[in-house]
């Protein structure tokens, strides 16, 4: 994607985007207000192929605060659609976790993002792999200590995220290796199914400790 983020276009929709957002209520970090605009326009630079220069100009400060107020509102079913490139997150509360259970955890959406990449949903995918990675960002920031402090709101996603992953291994839409040929595939989804349901339950636990 091009950089665009220096024109007085962009610099004039980001301000723009953070004011309607202020108006439903979202104070948004400006650094994940640029990066949603500069995304959402290079994507509609690409549909209609132009420098994404001009194609500032066909974004509106509505769409983005729309693709926001999206990305953040636990409450909508579809939040799910573009969980994938979250921009943000409301609840800033963390956790401690003891590292044997993030080593779980990490293990967890690694297994969730292995399922979706062989079943050809790359933005599960990229969701379980940002969790992944601000998991592992989180270990390296403890120091060696046996407790680590990770954001209630990666704990609430990987949840999330695993329990509709183990949802669909279960109901037989998805598999470890979905080739169509017989050859012990629904054992080992048996049994990732019993672990994931397990490190979810276990996400979900250390996540409602936020709320104490």
């Amino acid at each position: 994607m091009a950089d665009i983020k220096s024109g007085t276009g962009f610099k004039a929709l980001v301000a723009q985007t953070t004011a309607v957002l202020l108006t439903r209520g979202l104070e948004v970090e400006p650094v994940a207000v640029r990066d949603v605009v500069a995304y959402v326009v290079n994507t509609a630079a690409e549909k209609v192929r132009l420098d994404p220069e001009e194609a500032v100009h066909l974004v509106s400060p509505e769409m983005v605060a729309d693709a926001i107020a999206t990305a953040v509102d636990n409450s909508n079913e579809d939040a799910s659609a573009v969980h994938a490139v979250r921009p943000v997150r409301l609840d800033t509360r963390t956790v401690d976790v003891p590292t044997m259970a993030l080593g779980r955890l990490v293990m967890a959406g690694a297994q969730a993002g292995k399922y979706a990449a062989a079943n050809r949903d790359g933005r599960v995918a990229a969701h379980a792999m940002d969790l992944v990675t601000e998991l592992g960002f989180a270990t390296v920031s403890a120091r060696g200590g046996e407790l680590v402090e990770v954001p209630g709101g990666v704990l609430d996603e990987l949840a999330d995220l695993v329990e509709r992953v183990v949802g669909r291994v279960d109901a037989g839409e998805w598999s470890i290796c979905p080739c169509g040929e017989p050859h012990q595939q629904d054992e080992v989804d048996r049994r990732v199914v019993v672990a994931m349901s397990q490190d979810a339950a276990i996400a979900r636990e250390l996540q409602a400790k936020a709320d104490q």
